[in-house]
């Protein structure tokens, strides 16, 4: 008698977050509106996500992918993508500062948060914002493992 080995599928619905951050809510724009869209794929170890969406300003040129991972039982986000730092708001630093953590962190960064610059643009967007934005809410931590400032 031949054995045959079964292939068990599991469908598993994927969570996307997309939408518009608009040019008065980002202050790293004059007066475009970014467009952006993430996936959340399920990893084989529980509660735990691979990021993967893009953002732009227009949804076929000057965007930029991104990718990030979450662990859904901690609520932390790993950014381990290269970004830059850049000089915010005082109010865009309160909002973010409290779940931020750099692998290297010099004492006086005062006011600066990771950014994004999109392409053939001298504009972006801050990753917080962005995360915030995907998540619908700020995670509790935010690693930043890459930088190029």
């Amino acid at each position: 008698m031949e054995q045959f080995s079964e292939n068990i599928n599991k469908i598993i619905d994927m969570k996307v977050s997309q939408g518009i951050i608009k040019a008065d809510e980002n202050e790293l724009v004059d007066d475009n509106d970014l467009f952006y869209w993430a996936n959340f794929v399920p990893h084989f170890e529980k509660n735990n996500f691979i990021i993967i969406g893009e953002c732009g300003f227009n949804t076929e040129i000057n965007k930029i992918a991104f990718k990030f991972d979450y662990n859904q039982e901690t609520d932390t986000v790993t950014f381990d993508q290269h970004y830059k730092k850049c000089i915010c708001s005082k109010d865009f630093y309160d909002a973010y500062s409290k779940s931020i953590r750099y692998n290297k962190r010099k004492s006086n960064e005062e006011l600066i948060l990771p950014w994004i610059r999109l392409p053939k643009t001298k504009e972006g967007v801050l990753i917080p914002l962005l995360i915030e934005r995907i998540f619908g809410r700020i995670p509790k931590k935010m690693n930043f493992i890459k930088d190029t400032f």
